[in-house]
């Protein structure tokens, strides 16, 4: 099974039923991060001051102003009062090109990914000026992106995360201000079909682009889903634009509520080519099928794929429910590639350091006093070298965990998904577990030890120190009676990988360890204390699925070790 491998980037992606596949019909699961704040700054990530959220109030009705650096636009308006009109021109420029350049898609090759979410903001090639004005200095600079994908064989998914106008009512479409001006606007909505042809015009023979995700969480807050029906008119409108150019690209579409909300996929988007995906963003979500249930149902209602194309947890979490995800042909992207380093996602992949004097632009940007224009142009010049790759410090682990590449440590309530079919164990427990976790599968799962009960309802009191289990791949364990299995796939074995099993089992069991390559060892426990055991050595390859069998007895598995 290799269809998560970069060997599968090849021709352009298509959707057959609920499963994305390339040029030579393989299936692709996309997995992959978004190159957030490249031409799409947004201020809690950049380096705004802390007290610019990303949301807040903005879900009141009303107006509430935009404030400097929270967005491209205001970050655009910082610069030029800070440095002068004639720095700002050149700014942006600079900025994009030494945010994303060819080191951070080699990069991303290098890591096993096989996609890249890039986010536009249309300002970068669309200017705010009476007509229709491009900058062909941004579509150059996004033509270079493409080829550097194709270069490293990386799929270019092209996101429209800010229209003209905005369309979320929150920062992070860069908008004039908190309300979704594409939908209020006639002009707005007009000139956002104008970019998106311009785009499928200049695109549509490109297979290295791998789809258009045509508007990025749009309406988010409560206060605008009675505009929730033009959402759903501006995805036919665009599509139809679209469709005149370009047959080949895929369409992701996004749902209202922070592409959670599903009420408008109630028909076929792409009539004419049928090619077209739910986007959602999943942030945290339990790492069982449960989370994506209702979205599968929506799958398989219309007969299409779904897309996790923003999200994330930490790299366990990840490395547990990705792997379920995979199992309905339903890929990744996280958010996000590059951020500061004193921002959120600490770890996740690529950070800079802020300037040294970057307080005196926070400062500024809070109402304080203006640093000066040299040194203004001096901060700003320091932050564009700063966000080079090569100046960032990059964190590799996060993302070979969540792909589950060895030196990997997965809890063994992260077994393989698709119970019944002979991958994964199927139990007969109908019990459930205290946590109510993967019930589905009815599998035993038991608090480890030195793990407290929880106390049902205690929730209802002003108790903040109460200690109680919340995390099931930190607190649960499975167990196996005689005859049952679990099973565990790891990807990218590069050397020589010892698999360790961390298990008890006060009444004494047999446990057998094996693999489909025919490795076997079984060892025999009998202890009420968790002890570690090392089993079979797996060979370098792509994929191995380990199988955890109880011969007799009954085993309480906490952990398996991947020691590559």
């Amino acid at each position: 099974m290799n269809k998560f491998s970069r060997d599968r980037v090849k021709g352009f992606l298509r959707t057959e039923g609920t499963r994305i596949v390339n040029g030579d019909g393989d299936e692709v699961i996309l997995q992959g991060f978004g190159a957030g704040n490249w031409t799409n700054p947004e201020g809690f990530m950049v380096g705004a001051p802390k007290e610019i959220k990303l949301v807040g109030d903005i879900f009141s009705p009303d107006y509430i102003p935009p404030r400097r650096l929270d967005r491209r636009w205001t970050f655009d308006l910082t610069v030029r009062e800070l440095c002068g009109s004639a720095y700002a021109e050149a700014f942006w420029g600079k900025w994009h090109r030494n945010h994303l350049a060819e080191a951070d898609i080699k990069e991303m090759a290098a890591m096993g990914l096989n996609s890249v979410r890039l986010p536009l903001n249309s300002d970068a090639f669309l200017k705010e000026e009476p007509g229709l004005v491009w900058d062909e200095d941004g579509f150059a600079m996004l033509d270079d992106v493409i080829d550097w994908c194709e270069k490293h064989r990386v799929y270019a998914i092209l996101d429209m995360h800010s229209s003209p106008g905005g369309q979320s009512g929150t920062a992070c479409d860069g908008g004039y201000d908190n309300r979704p001006h594409l939908f209020i606007d006639e002009e707005s909505w007009d000139r956002a079909l104008a970019l998106w042809e311009r785009l499928a015009i200049r695109y549509k023979d490109r297979w290295i682009v791998g789809g258009y995700d045509l508007l990025n969480e749009p309406v988010n807050t409560p206060n605008f889903r009675h505009l929730n029906s033009k959402l759903a008119e501006f995805y036919e409108a665009a599509i139809a634009v679209i469709r005149k150019h370009d047959k080949n690209h895929m369409f992701t579409l996004e749902g209202p509520q922070f592409s959670r909300a599903t009420d408008i996929f109630n028909r076929q988007y792409d009539p004419e080519c049928n090619n077209w995906v739910i986007h959602i963003h999943l942030y945290g979500p339990s790492p069982e099928k449960q989370s994506l249930a209702w979205y599968i149902k929506k799958s398989q209602d219309y007969n299409v794929p779904i897309w996790i194309g923003e999200g994330g947890s930490y790299s366990e979490s990840n490395a547990a429910f990705y792997e379920i995800c995979a199992d309905y042909g339903v890929g990744f992207n996280l958010w996000c590639w590059k951020t500061a380093k004193d921002g959120p996602f600490p770890g996740n992949s690529v950070q800079y350091h802020l300037p040294k004097d970057w307080e005196a632009v926070r400062g500024y940007a809070n109402g304080g006093p203006k640093p000066g224009y040299e040194k203004s142009q001096a901060i700003f010049n320091e932050l564009l070298e700063n966000i080079k790759f090569e100046n960032c410090a990059v964190n590799r682990e996060h993302i070979r965990i969540t792909r589950r590449s060895p030196d990997l440590m997965l809890p063994a309530v992260s077994y393989d998904n698709l119970p019944g079919d002979g991958k994964s164990y199927c139990g007969t427990w109908d019990h459930g577990n205290v946590l109510g976790f993967r019930l589905s599968d009815r599998t035993k799962l038991i608090l480890a030890p030195g793990i407290d009960d929880p106390v049902p309802g205690f929730e209802m009191f002003e108790v903040k120190d109460l200690p109680r289990p919340h995390d099931p791949l930190k607190t649960l364990m499975i167990e196996l009676a005689e005859g049952e299995f679990a099973t565990y796939t790891v990807r990218d074995v590069k050397t020589p990988c010892a698999v360790a099993i961390e298990s008890m089992s006060p009444d004494g069991a047999a446990v057998l360890v094996t693999s489909e390559a025919g490795d076997s060892y079984e060892y025999e426990i009998k202890s009420d204390s968790l002890a570690w055991q090392e089993t079979i050595t797996l060979k370098p390859g792509i994929e191995h699925c380990v199988k955890v069998l109880v011969n007799s007895g009954t085993a309480q598995v906490k952990m398996i070790h991947f020691r590559g």
